[in-house]
């Protein structure tokens, strides 16, 4: 569509009366090579639009059969046969008779190329198209169509090795480059068929194999990450979505993945740096948010706080959002936000939802805290309900008990709390209290 839009653009200019403009050095030598070295570049373009505005050609024939050239050249087969019929009906050279010959010629080799591929005579197909390249050379698209032709009958190696003499012959034809870039992703997706049966032995080399067709496919060094994250291999994949973010620095998956991966290997100030980054690039993303607070956590609960409420803000259904955010508040000494945060993740869940069971627990240790030990029970009882032998639910059970002075009932909770590792000393040094 570029090409197109420039090529309009030239089209405007071509046929001005007003030839004013005077050619540099480089221009002259640009056209004087031309027809060796055709449409390489936009810089080629740009000097014939400037000799179309210039006194270089004496006529107006000759104009367009510099515009012929530069429609061979682009692989635009209509638009240079109309060129040059227009410097035929202006005059008559055999020259361009000669050319106008020629064109027919290449335009018939192409057509029957074509059919032998749509009849599926595939070798056929194949001699057609290189003996079009022996006998026509300098233009992509005989490469371009040899190259859709093996691909048809997977034979990628030659595909790609056409594609890419195409676009060296062209490389301002986005087509070429796309069929390219359509044969890496044929493979990566059998990669990706590989990955969702974790058959990663399988996927790694197709991803490879992907890349080095087209080595700005930053999608598969994406994939290539996940499945060497996957495998545990988290260097490996740091590796890779480096290069992924080399390519496309704003993609928000690779830069959440790579600041986990930064975490995982206690490298905290990278991860940070990589987690604003994606909150740069997509503010909108509440696990962006989230993820910054959680490790913000460990450095500056403030700062963490003001993450974990931009979480919430953005997704106020978010329920480990509302949770961290109240364990934040708790260790700001927010209580009566906390309580708020807490009440806010049992709401999101529903009461049928055991996931419950850690705000629950929490609740009951700020109102063991404030010493309102009725609700305290009421908490813990409830976090008991899901989680029977739950060390954290048991203890502060147990507390509540114990300070309503129910005593029996608090021995058994901090027993139950004492089976769990994490929860024993303590509920062992209630235990002991309590034989005094």
């Amino acid at each position: 569509m570029r090409n197109f839009m420039y090529f309009l653009l030239y089209l405007s200019l071509s046929f001005s009366n007003d030839k004013t403009y005077t050619l540099t050095e480089f221009d002259i030598q640009t056209i004087n090579s031309f027809r060796e070295t055709g449409f390489s570049s936009f810089a080629d373009f740009t000097v014939i639009n400037n000799l179309m505005n210039s006194d270089f050609y004496s006529t107006e024939s000759e104009n367009h059969f510099g515009m012929y050239y530069m429609c061979y050249y682009n692989d635009d087969l209509s638009c240079a046969n109309k060129h040059l019929n227009r410097a035929i009906q202006i005059d008559g050279k055999q020259s361009y008779y000669d050319l106008s010959d020629s064109l027919s010629l290449y335009r018939d080799f192409l057509e029957n190329a074509r059919r032998a591929v749509e009849k599926e005579n595939f070798n056929i197909g194949i001699e057609d198209y290189e003996n079009i390249i022996e006998r026509f050379p300098g233009t992509g698209m005989p490469y371009y169509e040899l190259g859709i032709l093996y691909d048809k009958i997977d034979n990628r190696i030659e595909a790609i090795t056409n594609f890419k003499k195409a676009i060296s012959l062209n490389p301002n034809k986005e087509i070429y480059r796309t069929a390219i870039y359509s044969i890496a992703q044929s493979i990566s997706r059998e990669a990706d068929d590989d990955s969702r049966r974790q058959d990663y032995n399988s996927a790694i080399p197709k991803y490879l194999e992907a890349i080095s067709y087209y080595p700005e496919f930053t999608q598969a060094y994406f994939q290539l990450a996940k499945a060497f994250y996957s495998l545990g291999d988290y260097n490996q994949a740091k590796d890779y979505l480096l290069k992924c973010l080399e390519l496309d620095p704003n993609q928000i998956q690779p830069l959440m993945m790579i600041a986990t991966i930064y975490k995982k290997l206690k490298d905290n100030e990278s991860s940070e740096r990589y987690y604003r980054k994606a909150v740069q690039v997509d503010p909108s993303s509440y696990k962006a948010h989230f993820r910054l607070g959680t490790l913000l956590m460990r450095k500056d609960l403030k700062l963490a706080k003001l993450s974990l409420e931009e979480t919430v803000r953005l997704n106020d259904k978010y329920y480990n959002g509302h949770e961290t955010l109240g364990i934040v508040n708790m260790q700001l000494g927010n209580i009566n936000e906390a309580i708020k945060n807490f009440m806010n993740t049992i709401d999101v869940l529903g009461e049928r939802s055991k996931k419950r069971y850690k705000s629950l627990y929490l609740l009951a240790d700020i109102y063991n805290t404030k010493k309102d030990y009725a609700k305290a029970k009421e908490y813990a009882q409830s976090a008991v309900d899901i989680r029977e032998n739950g060390g954290a639910a048991n203890y502060h059970l147990g507390v509540a008990y114990k300070n309503l002075g129910e005593n029996y009932l608090a021995k058994n909770a901090f027993e139950r709390a004492s089976k769990d590792k994490d929860w024993r000393a303590s509920a062992k040094y209630e235990l002991e209290l309590m034989k005094k």
